[in-house]
């Protein structure tokens, strides 16, 4: 990109450049060796570059080039040991929720009074006494579930996000990867 126009990627100043213009830097060789001025290539002759005025004034074939920059890239390869850092972290995220959601489900089917519900009805078709399998709907045994549940998803996705980094790394060796394409618009 060139540095003689301080212009973001859509062509238009930023905010901070358009009070404060940063000096740009022009090749100190004749026009003739660089027909556009703008430094590219020179590094590699060595030519040595000095702060020039911004004149505010693009070149028209400098304009056109401009456009939006695509990159192609190709994911190879992923790291196993980065993937289950990430895969663990996002598990206890998950494993949160669910424990968090226990608790809200729990208290919102108290506040409802199904469970009074629930028990009513067991009791008449239980002649009077109570089911033997509700004191597992306790506050307390309900969340005690959801974090067991918790931790066991979260050895479980941890070891399938790590299991899968080397499943990708196995079929990115044989057909190349994940090719994907960038842009800077």
């Amino acid at each position: 990109m060139s540095t003689s126009d301080s212009r973001t990627a859509t062509g238009s100043p930023s905010p901070a450049e358009s009070t404060t213009k940063l000096p740009a830097f022009e090749e100190t060789s004749s026009p003739a060796e660089s027909p556009m001025g703008s430094g590219r290539g020179s590094a590699a002759k060595g030519a040595s570059r000095s702060p020039k005025k911004d004149s505010g004034i693009a070149n028209p074939a400098e304009k056109e080039r401009r456009g939006p920059r695509r990159v192609r890239l190709t994911l190879a390869r992923l790291d196993p040991f980065s993937v289950m850092k990430l895969s663990f972290l996002a598990a206890i995220a998950i494993g949160i929720a669910t424990v968090v959601a226990v608790v809200l489900l729990w208290n919102l089917v108290e506040a409802i009074g199904m469970w009074d519900q629930i028990d009513e009805l067991g009791r008449s078709l239980n002649g009077g006494d109570p089911l033997p399998f509700m004191e597992f709907f306790s506050f307390s045994k309900m969340t005690s579930y959801g974090t067991i549940v918790a931790v066991i998803n979260v050895v479980i996705i941890t070891a399938l996000g790590t299991l899968l980094a080397f499943l990708y790394n196995l079929v990115a060796a044989l057909l190349g990867g994940l090719k994907m394409t960038f842009t800077d618009e």
